[in-house]
């Protein structure tokens, strides 16, 4: 007979999987992982190539329809479960881990969106949403370090201007990124876009985020906010939001939407958004039926990034990518971080193939 402890495991752990699979959010790798390591948390098993073997299953049923490159993606991110969750529970992030079973828990809260915890491991700090998935890790004492990989291919939008005049973001995180783009380019006026207050006081409380005459926070839905801008304003807009279950807000991932970042954009200003892989054909299929001139692909393992370039900005071929990076090395040094190695994951958004008869996303159809 099992005793009540591991019933109340099994409980626990069902309510999880269920959790996961209703949110889908199995479409993120990185979210899959940090489910084996509740699982390891509750069961105190080394289950990983069982559950690995589950996972892959439900996500390649999950993922019909998409590029087999999801399926691969998940096949590397499992193959080489060691080197991202080992079995100490270790979180890499390039040279830095996160170890999740001596973390300590600064604070959890609630708000109207999001169910949120702050911890810390080590010299690393992080902010979740609900118990999966990281939306934001710094280290205390390199705070200027960008450690998530998704993060560093988002400064490549200094690729096409050194020096922009006005920046939108459109989600905060816990303020990393805007930072960043400040310190690069101090005379830059910087729009950040968030919907839940909570994640602003959290990111001023823990991650030393500060808003000032040059950086504003919006505390405001990020279509609403772009349908009262007036056109032809910014230089760049990068949008980085994401619900708890894992997915970028549907109105702010539609063909019209797009339209709007176009519209406020400068003719030669550039989107970056960021993406994880699941509904990757939709996302591209998307954005190839927008009217940009051209479109970037950034990968990583988990994410990837899609440049918009507005009418007039301009084309670079990977010798002239080159030649930025080599620039931007000397004028916008980043700690940690090499321009010439962050350019050898940016592809022509025409290359690799994906479904093109995907269903592209449009505000006639809502979808949560």
């Amino acid at each position: 007979m099992m005793n009540k402890c591991y019933i109340e495991k099994k409980t626990k752990l069902n309510e999880m999987f269920k959790y996961l699979f209703n949110k889908k959010q199995f479409a993120s790798s990185a979210n899959c992982l940090l489910f084996l390591h509740y699982v390891n948390r509750v069961f105190n098993l080394r289950i990983v190539s069982t559950l690995s073997l589950l996972l892959l299953i439900i996500f390649v049923w999950k993922s019909r329809g998409e590029t087999n490159e999801n399926v691969l993606l998940f096949l590397t991110f499992s193959s080489n479960f060691n080197s991202y969750i080992r079995l100490d529970e270790r979180v890499t992030f390039g040279q830095y881990s996160y170890i999740l079973n001596k973390e300590t828990i600064l604070e959890k809260c609630s708000s109207k969106y999001h169910n949120i915890t702050i911890a810390q491991s080590g010299s690393l700090r992080m902010l979740r949403f609900d118990m999966f998935g990281f939306e934001g890790v710094v280290h205390i004492e390199k705070p200027n370090v960008i450690l998530f990989d998704y993060m560093r291919l988002q400064l490549l939008a200094f690729l096409w201007n050194s020096k922009p005049d006005r920046i939108l973001f459109i989600g905060l995180g816990i303020g990393i990124l805007p930072r960043t783009f400040h310190l690069l380019s101090p005379s830059t006026l910087i729009d950040i876009v968030e919907l839940d207050s909570m994640i602003v006081d959290l990111a001023r409380k823990y991650f030393s985020f500060e808003d000032n005459q040059s950086i504003r926070i919006h505390i405001k839905d990020g279509r609403q906010f772009l349908e009262r801008q007036r056109s032809n304003q910014y230089d760049m807009i990068l949008v980085d939001a994401f619900t708890s279950n894992g997915h970028i807000p549907h109105t702010l991932q539609t063909l019209e939407c797009l339209g709007e970042y176009q519209r406020v954009l400068k003719s030669n200003g550039i989107v970056l958004g960021n993406f994880v892989y699941e509904h990757e054909s939709r996302y591209r299929q998307t954005y190839a039926r927008a009217l940009f001139r051209h479109v970037y692909r950034g990968l990583t393992t988990t994410n990837f990034i899609l440049i918009g370039l507005n009418k007039q900005a301009q084309l670079f071929n990977q010798s002239f990518f080159e030649i930025q990076a080599r620039i931007l090395q000397q004028t916008h040094s980043v700690p940690e971080m090499n321009w010439l190695e962050e350019i050898k994951y940016l592809r022509d958004g025409n290359e690799d193939p994906w479904n093109r008869s995907a269903t592209i996303f449009t505000d006639q159809i809502v979808e949560k």
